[in-house]
C-alpha cells in the first residue's frame, strides 16, 4: 500500500499546536500582565517618569504656577529566536507505535501515524518554547536582566536595569538557616526597599527556594507571626506535610503570599536545574507589569508577522524526510523591574 504524504498548511499544523496542553507554569502565570507583538527584530518600550510633587502653594490673586512635565524613558530590546526542528522519515510511520495494541485489527494506518507522530513533534516544540519563556521569566524578575547563550546564539546580556541593592545576599549569622535570625525584619526591610523604589511598587508575594523552606518555617519570628494569642500577629502557614508539588502554596504572612516552587528544565550539557534558586528568596508585587513580548518571524511564509509561533512543515523528496518546524522571537521584559527584589539567604 502507497502511502501519501502531503505537508499540513500552517492552520492546521496551528490547530494541533492549540489543542496541545501548556506545561505549569509558575513565573509566567504570577508575572507576565500582557502580551505583545512588534512586526520589526526589536522591542521598543516608553516609561513616563512620574514624580511625587507638592501642587505649589499661591495666593488667589497670583498666576497659576506651572509644574507639569512630561519625562519618559526609552529602551529597546531584541527578543531572542527559537527554532526547533524534527524529521519525520516515512518509515517511522509504518512501524508500530508505544501503546498501539499489538493484535488489534483496527491498529492505526500509516497515514494516521504520520499524523500522531507530528502531533507528538509538535507537543515537543511547544513544551520546549513555553519552558523556554518561563525561564526567560523567572530569569528578569530574579536577577533584573537575562543573559541569552547557546551553541547557535553569541553571549548577549538583556539588563532591565534593576537598582543593584535589589540583589541582596545574607552572610553570618544573618543566614536564615539560623533559627534565630530576624526573617521578618529582613523582609520587612525589603519591603520598603521595594515600595520607595522608582519603578518599584508593593509587595504582595514572597516566593522561596526549595532549600529555604525548612528554615523558614523554623524560625522563631515566623513562628511569633503564627501565635493567636500574640496581639498583632497574622498568619496561617503549613507547618506540616505538604502536597509535594512542583510549584505550591505555604500560606500566608501579614498581607503576603508564600510560595515555594522547586520546577526545573534540562541543561544542554546534561543534569538539571531550579528556575528558581534553592537557597534564595524572590520578592514580587503587582506592579512589575511583566510584558511577554514577540518579534516579527523572519520567514517569509510568515510574511514577516510577529507571531507567538509558526510552525511550518515541509518534503524533501530524494531522500523522502518530511521536516516540522516551529518558529518563535520571544522576550519577557519588566516594565517596573524594581518591583522584585532576590534574596540569597542560605549560605
Amino acid at each position: 500500500m502507497s502511502i501519501e504524504i502531503s505537508p499540513l498548511d500552517t492552520n492546521t499544523l496551528l490547530g494541533f499546536y492549540r489543542e496541545v496542553p501548556a506545561p505549569s507554569n509558575y513565573f509566567r502565570n504570577l508575572l507576565v500582565s500582557s502580551v505583545i507583538n512588534s512586526e520589526d527584530e526589536f522591542i521598543d518600550f516608553e516609561k513616563l517618569v512620574e514624580g511625587r510633587k507638592l501642587a505649589p502653594l499661591v495666593v488667589p490673586t497670583a498666576q497659576g504656577v506651572p509644574m507639569y512635565s512630561e519625562a519618559s524613558r526609552m529602551s529597546r530590546v531584541k527578543p531572542a529566536y527559537l527554532k526547533p526542528k524534527d524529521p519525520v522519515s516515512p518509515g517511522r510511520a509504518i512501524k508500530r507505535r508505544p501503546g498501539e495494541g499489538m493484535f488489534s485489527p483496527n491498529s492505526m494506518s500509516p497515514r494516521g501515524r504520520f499524523m500522531a507522530i507530528i502531533g507528538d513533534i509538535l507537543r515537543t516544540h511547544r513544551s520546549a518554547i513555553e519552558r523556554r519563556l518561563e525561564w526567560m521569566c523567572a530569569e528578569a524578575a530574579i536577577h533584573g536582566k537575562v543573559t541569552l547563550a547557546g551553541e547557535n546564539y553569541p553571549t548577549t546580556v538583556v539588563d532591565f536595569g534593576r537598582n543593584a541593592d535589589h540583589t541582596v545576599v545574607l552572610t553570618g549569622v544573618a543566614t536564615w538557616d539560623n533559627v534565630d535570625a530576624d526573617i521578618v525584619g529582613d523582609l520587612n526591610t525589603w519591603i520598603e526597599r521595594v515600595r520607595r523604589a522608582e519603578f518599584g511598587g508593593p509587595v504582595n508575594r514572597v516566593t522561596l527556594g526549595k532549600d529555604v523552606v525548612d528554615p523558614f518555617l523554623r524560625n522563631k519570628s515566623v513562628r511569633e507571626h503564627l501565635d493567636t494569642q500574640i496581639r498583632g500577629t497574622n498568619g496561617e502557614l503549613n507547618i506540616g506535610i505538604r502536597t509535594g508539588e512542583y510549584s505550591e502554596r505555604l500560606g500566608r504572612l501579614g498581607n503576603l503570599e508564600i510560595w515555594t516552587t522547586s520546577d526545573f528544565y534540562e541543561l544542554p550539557q546534561g543534569g538539571t536545574k531550579e528556575f528558581m534558586p534553592a537557597k534564595g528568596v524572590l520578592l514580587t508585587g503587582p506592579n512589575i507589569n511583566m510584558v511577554e513580548a514577540y518579534g516579527a518571524i523572519l520567514d517569509d511564509k510568515a510574511n514577516f508577522n510577529a507571531l507567538p509561533v509558526f510552525p511550518k512543515q515541509w518534503t524533501n523528496d530524494d531522500p523522502a524526510v518530511t521536516f516540522v518546524m516551529t518558529q518563535s522571537s520571544p522576550i519577557e521584559v519588566p516594565v517596573n523591574p524594581n518591583n522584585t527584589l532576590f534574596a540569597t539567604v542560605l549560605a
